[in-house]
């Protein structure tokens, strides 16, 4: 009996291994599946990170995911303190990878991808991937459908509107909107509450 049992467990862990070394993630995509059961509150949000944690390339504490949100090439995403990501966003680090700050909050949907398609022979099919590393400065929020895409560096404390298209590069404090975005105004101006 136990050498059957050897012998089964030995094939599966080699079924694993395999997967996980010539066919892909196969592991982490079950992963994927399995944190979907959490509830979506606080605690569920808080497991889900936990379970991401080890397969980031760096994680601070209290990272938080929303339930249906799909994190790809995470090992090259990096993620500071206290930072949240919303419902069925969709996060992927390939070639240029991501970093977002402490206290970043994304709402849900959004999309963020750290490549670009390139033109080869007249088509945007076969063309290579062009890389570009995305940071979000601590504190921002980038609110519900935003699309944020290679190469943009968003400073401190922004504010991204809903269903605004990031293609460049905005300085600190600043308001986000539109497609492309540009600058609505500055987040002190209206947002900012004196704590007493």
């Amino acid at each position: 009996m136990y050498k059957y049992f050897r012998w089964f467990f030995g094939k599966i862990y080699r079924i694993i291994v395999f997967e996980i070394n010539f066919c892909g993630s196969l592991l982490f995509r079950l992963l994927e599946l399995f944190v979907q059961i959490f509830p979506e509150d606080a605690r569920g949000c808080r497991l889900r990170g936990f379970i991401y944690r080890p397969f980031l390339k760096k994680c601070g504490k209290n990272f938080q995911v929303g339930i249906g949100a799909k994190l790809e090439h995470i090992n090259q995403i990096e993620v500071g303190d206290d930072v949240y990501i919303g419902h069925n966003c969709w996060i992927s680090g390939i070639r240029g990878g991501i970093t977002f700050k402490s206290q970043v909050m994304l709402g849900p949907s959004v999309k963020m991808v750290s490549s670009n398609h390139t033109v080869l022979n007249k088509s945007f099919r076969f063309g290579p991937g062009l890389g570009g590393h995305i940071t979000i400065g601590p504190g921002t929020w980038i609110a519900a459908n935003s699309v944020i895409t290679a190469g943009v560096q968003v400073g401190e404390c922004c504010l991204i509107a809903a269903g605004s298209v990031v293609t460049k590069n905005f300085a600190s404090f600043k308001i986000i909107g539109g497609v492309p975005a540009k600058i609505l105004g500055d987040c002190y101006d209206r947002y900012s509450i004196n704590e007493n």
